[in-house]
């Protein structure tokens, strides 16, 4: 990451930011939702882009599910160990090629593991 590309703040816990939380309590949904749109930092999500976004199965819920352990699954899709480990424990996100593979792994992962053996 660039120098500088991330804005950093400090909250000071003697100075907690001001919410007014009896107010939004009071809020009927529909009220929420209203001011939700208006946000123009922070609008809700529509139909169409909930529709378009793909959800990427978890490496440990994945890894998991094939029951395997973290050197069992790294073995059989042919991953570097510390490569599994980061993912797991949320130092690195898997990059799109990465990704695809992990997609493919999710729907069947035996056609991946006779596809690296030969």
């Amino acid at each position: 990451m660039k120098k500088g590309s991330t804005t950093r703040f400090r909250l000071n816990p003697k100075k907690p930011p001001k919410s007014d939380w009896r107010a939004f309590d009071a809020m009927t949904d529909e009220q929420r939702h209203q001011a939700a749109l208006a946000d123009p930092d922070a609008r809700p999500a529509t139909a169409a882009q909930l529709a378009r976004a793909r959800r990427l199965p978890t490496v440990r819920a994945l890894r998991q599910r094939l029951n395997l352990t973290q050197e069992e699954f790294a073995a059989r899709f042919h991953l570097p160990l510390g490569t599994v480990r980061d993912w797991e424990q949320g130092a690195h996100r898997p990059d799109k090629a990465a990704q695809v593979l992990l997609t493919v792994i999710a729907r069947d992962p035996d056609a991946v593991a006779r596809a690296l053996e030969s």
